[in-house]
């Protein structure tokens, strides 16, 4: 009996052995490091310089004049209409926006900006009244008119694909808002073709501003240079259709002078700007 259990705790012993040796080991499990993914997702806010050139078409559609005692003949628009003003000066001013990662390369987001301009073209004689406007009194005289552009602002959409992970190419549209002037100055003169006749001379100007709406359409690139700074450039190209408008100058007594303008504006814009983004990399685990 003792032989028969010795003999059956050696075998048993020699069959664990046997399927412990066949069990497979496993492997150590390896956990990668986290690694940090640029994502463009955030607000932003930044600063930007650069130029805008306007052009504004002025057409002098008719022009009136009331002198009470004189007998004037009625003025004629001639041939010095249409011209052109074209303003243009350095542009500065701010922008801020939100933008959304989408898709692995593609990008959508809103975008306000605003600034600061002063761009004024004054030419000799008035539109629609340089040459001979009114007959026997040929010449400009000494009338001067301007085209005066101000501060611009706009609110836009937009959509861009990365063509690397820092450099963003995108197109841009939306609404525009500017502000625009016109005048006319005149000197009240026998020998001025717009607001004589009187021996007294006496320069007297009427302008009128507005604030115009139209649309704006453009493309730029982001770049991320460092951390959370990116670098912005941009063209935009803005139409603010036609501004009709009536300038009237008054010389009290002697007479009056209502010139009927319209205004076809639009403008180019070109600027580089420097944005901060909030927040930091999306923190992707594998």
């Amino acid at each position: 009996m003792r032989k028969l259990i010795l003999a059956i705790s050696v075998l048993a012993a020699s069959a664990m052995g046997a399927s412990a040796a066949d069990m497979a080991v496993k492997a150590p499990r390896y956990t990668a490091p986290e690694a940090a993914v640029s994502t463009w997702t955030g607000f932003y806010v930044g600063a930007s310089l650069g130029g805008e050139q306007v052009n504004a078409d002025w057409t002098t559609t008719s022009i009136a004049v009331v002198a009470p005692g004189f007998v004037i003949p009625p003025p004629i628009v001639d041939g010095s209409s249409p011209r052109r003003f074209s303003p243009s000066s350095g542009r500065f001013g701010g922008f801020a926006g939100y933008d959304y990662q989408f898709a692995p390369q593609w990008v959508a987001g809103i975008v306000l900006d605003a600034a600061y301009f002063n761009g004024t073209v004054t030419t000799v004689g008035t539109p629609g009244c340089t040459v001979t406007c009114i007959l026997g009194v040929p010449g400009p005289g000494a009338d001067l008119s301007s085209v005066k552009a101000r501060w611009d602002a706009n609110v836009r959409g937009r959509l861009g694909f990365l063509v690397t992970p820092n450099v963003l190419l995108y197109g841009t549209g939306g609404i525009a808002f500017q502000n625009f002037s016109n005048s006319i100055t005149c000197e009240t003169s026998f020998t001025d073709p717009l607001c004589g006749p009187t021996p007294i001379p006496l320069l007297t100007t009427a302008t009128n501003s507005s604030t115009r709406t139209g649309w704006t359409a453009g493309v730029g690139i982001d770049a991320k240079i460092f951390a959370n700074w990116m670098l912005r450039a941009e063209y935009r190209y803005s139409d603010f259709g036609t501004w009709s408008n009536s300038l009237v100058l008054v010389s009290p007594g002697v007479s009056t002078v209502t010139v009927a303008t319209d205004l076809k504006i639009h403008t180019h814009i070109a600027m580089i700007g420097l944005a901060y983004r909030f927040g930091g990399p999306v923190v992707a685990k594998y």
